[in-house]
């Protein structure tokens, strides 16, 4: 803590909108000022209260906070000491307090009323000026951190062709207008930047373009929208046929083994094997598939894509005779063997479609009827994704990104296999890239490319496993360390030593909830006070299908449908509105369209590190996680229903059926 000023004066001339005043005022001032002492733990006055006065800081520490009542979470956004002031922005606007302020130690303060300051606007007009300044660089600051730019759509022109990207009536439900798309970026006016609900579901449509919002005012937006739709009949998105999009295929790896047979290279490289190859690999893409599977059955073979957590047959069966020209072709293309058919192979083949590029992560193996080939469709789009377009609860994710931006410490991400733990890694982890910070990071595989970043790919054959690797880091003085995977007992203890030694270490584990990644790390045989010293925070997390935002309808449920819900500690809204996808070109008919993430998040405040040190058990963490630290994955999936984002069905599939109140808490 900073030296303690010794007089007031010295206070005066540490506050941005009180430093300009002429002596003689400030000490006019100070006989105004009201003195008021807090004891440690009190609460100075609460999100909501009327913005009737600032303070200043003589002594002491505060902390300034919000709390989501409906998730349970408390955000801090900010400590205060010496010399500091707040409730300087409600007391010039009027508005109510926008956020919660209370002692972290016993604090000395001195209180500013909204007359004194009136009167000091009139008498010194400076400091109406320097409150504007201040006011403007908040302004700026929140429009830099949530990637919104403020602007104005007067005398711009509108095309008409922009309602091509996004259906009128999503326009006006959500009130995004697309103005402008170059460069693979759509822009987007808005009057309100803060719902991000329907920026998502917009994101959904555009196919992973990128979007930039620009944020204006609402009469603004009215006018310019009112004119750009008079008239406009609502239109499908139009979407390139599979044909034409397999036109635009270019691969970037088409090299062939020495040893190929010439009749299976032929077969590899005729026009009409490689023609149904491209058609099988973009089909999958532009369904949105995550994995493709080539599986050869009696008579035939299947091909089976996994969209949105499901499988879903392709349609047309193929003959038997394809097999092995299709198989022979996927392995010339990931520069896999081709003559080897017995024992397992991995690959990779890496392609444009459209100009955007995918890397397709191929294995094989033997089956009773011949080899099955699975490829798991990586798109290069999704490791440009942000924390806040991933985790939609707002409070959540800020939480989320300011755990990863600690200098040091062990953050985990848990969750089943496929439930998004990778995206969530590689999106904190492009927060934190820059050419300050050197980062190393040990995967197996290695699924993406990231400029200026260490990578080392895992091989167990060579006795490269993360615990060898994670030990040459740590000669290496990273400032971040990603662990791909924390699987064994040494590489947990390194993992945990790492982030006591300044350090970062982010890392996934494989756990049903967070406060089993507790349990988790104590039954590798990590000491107790290692890991209550080593953990910020640990994120679990889900996927559910998202409803269709082309054709959501409004629904309704029964009653054993919402008493079932009430079971797994759902809560819903008093007023709340069900939806449900009622199928479209967009979505196959199917009424969902990509997945949504389902979080739980626990923060490893004071007090539950002290419940890991002394090792206690699940419920004493539980309810030492009960101070605003833990977000129970029910709460975020209310919040996801509440919203209209995804359906009953999804969230009970997901949520554990034992539920109960505490959890709750």
């Amino acid at each position: 803590m900073a030296e303690q000023p010794t007089d007031v004066a010295s206070i005066l001339d540490q506050v941005d909108i009180l430093r300009p005043l002429p002596q003689q005022l400030k000490v006019q001032l100070e006989a105004r000022l009201a003195e008021r002492a807090v004891k440690a733990g009190t609460v100075i006055f609460n999100e909501g209260d009327p913005g009737d006065s600032m303070y200043l800081i003589v002594s002491g520490e505060v902390s300034i906070f919000l709390t989501d009542k409906a998730l349970g979470l408390a955000v801090e956004l900010a400590r205060l000491g010496n010399g500091q002031a707040f409730g300087e922005m409600a007391l010039v606007t009027g508005s109510p307090r926008s956020a919660t302020v209370k002692a972290l130690e016993d604090t000395k303060l001195l209180v500013l009323s909204r007359e004194i300051l009136f009167k000091l606007v009139q008498a010194a007009p400076q400091v109406g000026l320097m409150i504007a300044a201040v006011l403007a660089k908040r302004t700026e600051e929140l429009n830099r951190n949530q990637a919104v730019e403020f602007g104005t759509l007067k005398g711009r022109n509108f095309d008409p062709m922009m309602l091509e990207l996004v259906p009128v009536a999503l326009i006006k439900k959500h009130r995004y207008l697309p103005v402008a798309h170059a460069h693979g970026v759509v822009t987007l006016a808005t009057p309100d930047p803060a719902n991000k609900i329907g920026l998502e579901d917009i994101r959904q449509l555009l196919h992973g373009q990128k979007i930039r919002v620009l944020a204006v005012q609402e009469n603004d937006y009215n006018t310019f929208c009112n004119a750009a739709l008079s008239g406009a009949a609502p239109k499908a998105v139009a979407r390139p046929s599979i044909a034409n999009l397999a036109k635009q295929v270019n691969y970037l790896t088409t090299s062939l083994v020495e040893e190929d047979p010439k009749n299976l290279a032929a077969a590899a490289n005729s026009q009409d094997s490689a023609l149904l190859v491209t058609q099988i690999l973009v089909e999958g893409i532009d369904r949105g598939a995550s994995d493709i599977q080539i599986e050869p059955e009696r008579k035939g073979v299947m091909i089976r894509y996994r969209v949105d957590g499901r499988m879903v047959t392709r349609e047309g069966a193929l003959p038997k005779s394809v097999h092995a020209p299709v198989v022979s072709r996927m392995k010339v293309l990931a520069s896999l063997n081709i003559t080897e058919r017995r024992l397992p192979q991995d690959g990779r083949i890496s392609m444009e479609v459209g100009g955007k590029g995918f890397d397709l992560r191929v294995a094989t193996v033997n089956t009773r009827y011949g080899e099955k080939v699975t490829l798991r469709v990586l798109d290069s789009s999704t490791i440009n994704q942000q924390l806040g377009s991933l985790i939609l609860a707002e409070k959540v994710a800020t939480v989320v990104r300011k755990l990863f931006q600690q200098p040091t410490g062990l953050i985990l991400v848990t969750g089943p296999t496929g439930s998004g733990k990778t995206t969530t890694l590689y999106a904190a982890l492009r927060e934190r890239m820059n050419q300050g910070l050197s980062i190393c990071t040990v995967e197996d595989p290695v699924e993406y490319d990231l400029p200026g970043v260490s990578q080392v790919q895992v091989d167990e054959v060579a006795h490269l496993g993360f615990a060898e690797v994670l030990r040459a880091f740590l000669r290496q003085a990273p400032d971040l360390i990603f662990v791909g995977e924390t699987r064994d007992a040494v590489t947990a203890r390194l993992a945990c030593n790492a982030a006591l030694t300044g350090h970062m270490v982010i890392s996934s584990l494989h756990t049903n909830d967070t406060l089993s990644a507790v349990t988790r790390l104590r039954g590798m045989g990590v000491e107790s006070y290692l890991v209550g010293g080593a953990l910020l925070g640990v994120i679990n997390q889900r996927l559910v299908r998202r409803i269709c935002p082309q054709c959501r309808v409004e629904t309704t449920h029964e009653d054993s449908v919402l008493q079932a819900m009430r079971n797994v500690g759902l809560v819903m809204d008093p007023n709340i509105k069900f939806y449900k996808g009622k199928g479209c070109q967009l979505c196959g008919g199917e009424g969902f369209k990509g997945r949504v993430g389902v979080y739980e998040l626990l923060v490893v405040s004071q007090k539950v590190k002290d419940a890991i040190s002394e090792e206690a058990d699940m419920a004493q963490l539980r309810r030492a996680s009960n101070d605003g630290s833990y977000v129970a994955l029910s709460r975020y999936a209310s919040f996801l229903i509440n919203q209209g984002v995804t359906m009953p069905s999804e969230l009970l599939r997901i949520l554990p059926r034992d539920q109960s109140q505490p959890q709750q808490a």
